[in-house]
């Protein structure tokens, strides 16, 4: 079973949407990994593998995903939506359902979390548990259904509405929301030199 490290990412603060979209790779990754634990765990039992590998899906779960979806509450969704009428008013309606909907599943997403993370804890110590199916394919199913509807719908009105300094303070409070010091890192856009 390989481990995922998804500590680093593949695009820095200062090109904030990009690091945003990353983090869907990684999630649509977790939840893959965690479908296979489920199988490796039905076979195998609480394995080295599997304990390592739970620790890896419940480290994401819980330090990471909190943060991204901080980041679309806190500065996303509430930007997009302060830009979006001035900016694009033909996709205000669909992209209103969008956040919505995402909104919502950051909510059920969390329950299921709560769900899957105590089974997750019990491989860890090695106890003789089992993942859910139905549970895991609920989680992981929402979460890339999720991503979907931001790649696309959120992304694309994202990508039409923010501007160089928009772009800047996001990278900015996505920087520090992770305790990087943001003074060490700029922006490459609209600067000379």
């Amino acid at each position: 079973m390989a481990l995922i490290d998804f500590r680093t990412p593949a695009a820095g603060f200062d090109q904030p949407l990009e690091l945003w979209l990353a983090c869907h790779d990684r999630v649509r990754r977790m939840a893959g990994l965690l479908e296979r634990l489920r199988e490796h765990v039905a076979n195998m039992g609480a394995d080295d593998a599997a304990r390592v590998t739970a620790t890896t899906i419940r480290r994401y779960f819980d330090e990471a995903a909190p943060r991204h979806h901080e980041d679309e509450e806190v500065d996303l969704f509430p930007l997009l939506r302060r830009l979006l009428p001035a900016k694009a008013p033909e996709r205000l309606r669909a992209v209103e359902q969008a956040l919505a909907r995402l909104e919502a599943d950051h909510v059920s997403l969390g329950r299921a979390w709560q769900q899957v993370r105590p089974v997750l804890e019990a491989i860890e110590r090695g106890e003789p548990v089992q993942l859910d199916a139905d549970t895991v394919r609920t989680f992981a199913d929402g979460y890339r259904g999720h991503c979907e509807v931001e790649d696309t719908i959120v992304a694309d009105a994202l990508r039409l509405c923010l501007g160089d300094a928009d772009l800047d303070a996001l990278g900015q409070a996505m920087a520090e929301r992770r305790g990087v010091d943001w003074t060490h890192l700029h922006s490459s856009r609209g600067s000379a030199g």
